[in-house]
């Protein structure tokens, strides 16, 4: 696998993973997911990254270049600098490593480019397939906060990664 900048032609991809429950379940990607809500994101990877407050790529197949997944780092100054990991993987590309490979390469590059401090991904404490791929990234738990999550107040774990 490897990590690239969305282009238009992923729309379709896009669409068609983020439509999978499983997706919907544990991000918050809209359900349904559109078409339009895949160029929306794609548009709104290039002003991000041009703004530098986060770097949002796909998981690519290094064979077919087909969309495997997303990963995003997002920068955050409050209440101290940090970076923020968000993915999904779709369901062809699950188990493969692609999703591990793709969250340690882009903590690594926010550590040592970006020169953050550490780095959190934020994880429903059901989600054992993200806490898994978190622990094989080099990741740990640090603490567990209440977040507002699809208009309800819930408890996840914030996993943590220092330079």
């Amino acid at each position: 696998m490897r990590l690239r900048h969305p282009r238009d032609a992923d729309a379709h991809a896009i669409a068609a993973a983020c439509s999978d429950p499983e997706v919907a379940r544990w991000t918050r990607i809209p359900s349904p997911y559109t078409l339009e809500d895949a160029r929306g994101w794609i548009a709104l990877s290039q002003s991000e990254s041009t703004r530098e407050s986060a770097l949002l790529l796909v998981i690519a197949h290094v064979s077919d270049d087909r969309v495997a997944g997303t990963v995003a780092l997002e920068v955050h100054d409050e209440p101290e600098r940090r970076g923020e990991i968000g993915y999904w993987v779709a369901a062809q590309a699950r188990r493969g490593g692609a999703g591990t490979r793709a969250v340690q390469m882009i903590g690594d590059w926010g550590i040592a480019a970006l020169e953050l401090p550490y780095i959190v991904i934020v994880i429903s404490p059901d989600n054992e397939p993200s806490r898994a791929l978190a622990r094989r990234a080099g990741f740990s738990q640090h603490e567990r906060q209440l977040r507002e999550f699809k208009g309800v107040m819930q408890e996840f774990e914030v996993w943590r990664k220092s330079s």
